[in-house]
């Protein structure tokens, strides 16, 4: 009775010293505490903290096959078909799904259980898209770094070929089969191209802005010096913004047909009449062969349609097309008609409507070109294809300031 009369007498007093102990206590720990982590080299938890929460995602690399879709790439996976249909629902609305390239490799990110939680593709250098799952819902976005360009200037020496001379001097790749490309409307490789000739290319390098080299940009100028002719051209946006690749006198050029439907080879046997080997016996050739290994992509020299896809005894696996201005041709002996290419199709210049082989009679592998005026065979490399557009006189001035500017800073 003595006791419980003391405690509450003295109720006030025995919680204030409870309360001085217990912060007395805790402040206590957390020096120690403190003490502890001060006194370590290293960040006190980093290891525990990593080794409680390690990484539970899965990340699996699947790349398209040739004509494959990316649904079917998905499905194929083993992924649901409800969850494949809304990823490519939300990618869709920040990629072009008809665009994505053979051999693209998609990042898929899934969780232990099998669940995808992200499905990530790099578009470009610079350009990353994605699908992320927000616990409700699939959302698309995009990541795009932003770059500069810088004008970067090359001139070599033709000794083997325009290819290896850009190549050797540093030139990307990429951006030597271009200028080919463009030089093919005008050039023959075989005889225009002679060892001592020069090749100057001005294009782009692309930087980050932490000054960090990302990718070979467009080309802006190309130009092959020789001793019988100079032929060049320039990159130029027009008024009304299209862009494309000019000579000085407004011409474009591209043409509306190429005289060269694949890159790389050499002409085993020109138009004329010649003796055919494979039938034995002398006569019109009506074509150019163009010798190349087996499989080598074989382009549309110009826009227009497919007229005959298939099979033919002689030609073996051809595709003729139909141009406007009244001008036909004929790809022949064929490995493989390329996928999308039937009787109807519309075709745009330079893509690939199949690849060389040996079909029907023939004694080795080469593309037989064939180009048809008003239904008569005609030597496409004796041909002046008319170019595809000129400049008015407006454009003209703003390409030749152009040309000015770029040729003073590079001395050209």
């Amino acid at each position: 009775m003595f006791l419980l009369r003391f405690m509450l007498r003295n109720y006030y007093l025995i919680t204030a010293s409870l309360l001085i102990a217990l912060v007395s206590v805790y402040y206590s720990f957390h020096a120690a505490a403190s003490l502890q982590v001060e006194g370590t080299s290293e960040p006190a938890n980093e290891e525990t903290i990593d080794d409680a929460k390690p990484d539970s995602y899965n990340k699996t690399v699947l790349k398209l096959a040739r004509g494959q879709s990316l649904s079917g790439l998905l499905l194929s996976s083993g992924y649901s078909a409800g969850i494949v249909f809304d990823i490519v629902d939300s990618l869709g609305k920040v990629l072009n799904m008809r665009r994505i390239p053979e051999g693209q490799e998609v990042f898929v990110k899934s969780a232990e259980d099998g669940w995808i939680e992200e499905v990530e593709l790099k578009v470009n250098f610079d350009r990353f898209v994605r699908a992320k799952y927000d616990g409700n819902a699939w959302l698309a976005e995009e990541d795009v770094t932003e770059t500069y360009a810088i004008p970067t200037f090359s001139i070599a020496t033709i000794e083997d070929s325009l290819f290896k001379a850009a190549r050797d001097d540093g030139v990307p790749a990429s951006v030597v089969m271009e200028a080919i490309g463009l030089f093919g409307f005008n050039v023959d490789f075989q005889r225009d191209i002679k060892p001592g000739d020069r090749v100057i290319i001005i294009y782009e390098k692309l930087y980050n802005y932490d000054d960090k080299y990302m990718s070979e940009g467009k080309l802006i100028h190309a130009k092959l010096e020789g001793n019988e002719r100079n032929v060049e051209f320039w990159e130029y946006t027009r008024l009304d913004k299209e862009t494309g690749y000019y000579e000085l006198d407004g011409k474009s050029v591209q043409k509306t047909l190429l005289k060269t439907p694949v890159n790389g080879a050499r002409i085993s046997s020109g138009f004329g009449y010649r003796k055919i080997p494979a039938l034995n016996f002398s006569g019109l050739h009506h074509g150019v062969d163009f010798a190349v290994r087996t499989g080598t992509p074989v382009m549309a020299a110009g826009d227009g349609r497919v007229q005959i896809a298939g099979w033919h005894n002689t030609y073996g696996l051809r595709v003729k097309l139909s141009h406007v201005n009244h001008y036909d041709t004929m790809y022949a002996h064929l490995s493989r008609i390329a996928d999308g290419i039937y009787t109807g199709a519309w075709i745009s210049q330079g893509q690939v409507i199949g690849y060389v082989g040996s079909t029907g009679m023939s004694t080795g592998p080469h593309c037989h070109y064939e180009v048809h005026y008003y239904g008569t065979p005609v030597d496409p490399l004796k041909l002046e294809f008319p170019p595809q557009y000129r400049l008015d006189a407006e454009d003209i001035e703003r390409l030749n300031s152009k040309r000015d500017v770029l040729s003073a800073h590079f001395g050209l």
